[in-house]
């Protein structure tokens, strides 16, 4: 990158760029976190309420990371190298964990595989016990598999098909080009996948609530805590607790890089198709594909099922009755769509300029912007509403929408996502384009713009998929900011599950999970259009 002293417009980008994350990240964080002092720390610590928690939330990090990121690349795979049929059923199955409310597909897995689950008691007459440490670590590798999934078939999307050709006409076998130069070559997305993943997995609450039982997690703790007892200053040192985890977590994932370079886009055009996988190897990632999609598509048919009965499992009868109170509660859906594409579109754009910025830049300080940008995957859901509602709840802020409040919440808790899929996509882009660039008089930004941007637009995506539908399910992020006229989907659904009301809740749940791939299938196609149209000009 050109020096920030003879750009002053990256120095100005720069600048406004940590002041958003100085504003919408930080602050808000250090008012929760500051709140119980130092001798409420003390209290806390010395009680040692929090030891049990916290080896419970390392145990069900490190399970469910593992399976959900090993499960991600087999995903991943399957996809990008494999000539197995029906990719694009299985690309659009891999997302709906993405979809839908963690807390609702959570209470579909205990109707499925619970104590009188229809699995595993009306079909093996089986009774288990699914709450604890296996009922969430099931739950969270199918809910946080996609995360890793989409962020290593970008790295495998864009990696170089002649390195492992090269490989293969030099002898070597499959087991060989993929151990040597096809694993290698995805270790920037599997460091992102591990690190976004292990974050998700550690900071989730609605699962753990719903499915954990008596196995209490950091996140759940610091819930009850408040609910329970109203301990918001206890509530803040638990939260402190996972910021620390996450510091520990990125570390981890800096070791990991070894500052090694995988460069794999170097600006030269290539045709070579991949080398062929074997049969097997084809066959195996159908099978692993196929039960995983099984299994997603037992929970979503059991929240459309429920929808559409009268009392869900015990009364079968077709009713739309819980569809008619969903259109009488459209405004929730409507605020939803509004609030989920306007904070995917602005935090995709902040994430890729961050990135840019941070992994392109030699300035002091970066590596402190770099983990600003990802803690907010560290804070937990709950305590990023609540920091938004303490900071800007100050009587010159009414004028403030709590619609925008919402938005810009969801912008700046979704940031990790982008901001790692475009730091990895970056590590693959020989800097010798950049530098191709300012020797014809490019300035950095236009580089940037004009250059990198279009090279990164598997990152884009992902970012803006990821923000989207995680705008448009998130609950603890909005629990503390809405009001009546703008409360979300997750809100209605979560009251109506508080209510026992299960055909209304699954109804408002296939309704937002609708709504979320009419939206995202709209998008898909006007971007192709944009493409055809761009190359029929040129």
């Amino acid at each position: 990158m050109t020096s920030l002293r003879r750009e002053p417009s990256l120095l100005l980008a720069l600048l406004v760029v940590t002041g958003l994350v100085l504003l919408f990240i930080v602050y808000p964080q250090v008012r929760v976190v500051a709140t119980p002092g130092g001798s409420g720390y003390a209290d806390f610590f010395s009680g040692g309420s929090w030891v049990r928690p916290l080896q419970n939330s390392l145990s069900v990090t490190a399970l469910s990371t593992t399976t959900a990121v090993l499960l991600g690349f087999v995903y991943a795979y399957a996809m990008v190298y494999t000539d197995m049929r029906g990719k694009p059923f299985f690309r659009l199955v891999g997302i709906l964990p993405l979809l839908s409310p963690p807390f609702v597909v959570a209470a579909a897995y205990i109707l499925l595989f619970g104590p009188r689950g229809i699995i595993t008691y009306h079909v093996f007459g089986q009774s288990p016990n699914i709450l604890g440490l296996f009922g969430i670590w099931g739950v969270q590798t199918i809910a946080f598999f996609p995360f890793s999934y989409q962020l290593i078939a970008d790295v495998l999307s864009r990696s170089d098909a002649r390195l492992e050709q090269a490989a293969r006409n030099l002898g070597a076998g499959p087991w060989q080009v993929f151990r040597s130069v096809t694993l290698p070559l995805t270790r920037p997305g599997l460091g992102a996948a591990i690190l976004t993943t292990a974050i998700y997995v550690l900071e989730d609450f609605g699962n753990p609530a719903l499915i954990g039982g008596l196995y209490t997690v950091l996140p759940t703790q610091a819930y009850g805590l408040i609910s329970g007892f109203g301990d918001l200053s206890g509530a803040a040192a638990v939260s402190t607790i996972l910021l620390g985890l996450a510091l520990v977590i990125y570390v981890a994932k800096l070791r990991l890089d070894g500052g090694r370079q995988y460069v794999t886009v170097s600006g030269k055009a290539s045709s070579i198709p991949r080398p062929p996988v074997p049969r097997w190897v084809s066959w195996a990632a159908f099978i692993a594909c196929s039960l995983c999609a099984l299994v997603i598509l037992l929970v979503y048919g059991t929240l459309v099922v429920s929808a559409l009965t009268l009392a869900f499992p015990t009364n079968l009868g077709f009713t739309t009755q819980h569809f008619e109170y969903v259109g009488a509660h459209s405004l929730s859906l409507r605020n939803t769509l509004v609030y989920g594409l306007v904070a995917a579109t602005l935090s995709g754009i902040f994430a890729v300029l961050a990135a840019f910025l941070v992994e392109r830049g030699r300035w002091r300080g970066r590596r402190v912007l770099d983990f600003l940008l990802i803690m907010p995957a560290a804070v937990p859901g709950l305590f990023f509403g609540l920091g938004y509602a303490t900071a800007f709840n100050e009587q010159w802020l009414d004028w403030v929408d709590r619609g925008a409040l919402i938005t810009i919440s969801m912008i700046f808790w979704n940031i990790p996502v982008g901001y790692q899929a475009a730091v990895a996509g970056l590590r693959q882009i020989d800097r010798s384009i950049d530098e191709a660039a300012t020797s014809l008089g490019a300035s950095g930004l236009r580089t940037f713009r004009d250059v990198l941007v279009p090279m990164l637009g598997g990152s884009v995506r992902v970012g803006f998929t990821t923000t989207f539908v995680r705008a448009v399910t998130t609950l603890s992020v909005v629990i503390f900011l809405f009001t009546t006229q703008s409360t979300t989907a997750t809100i209605t659904i979560f009251q109506l599950v508080g209510d026992f009301n299960w055909g209304g809740a699954t109804a408002f749940t296939v309704a937002d999970v609708g709504m979320a791939i009419i939206a995202l299938v709209v998008i898909a196609v006007l971007g192709r259009g944009r493409v055809s149209l761009g190359a029929a000009r040129g």
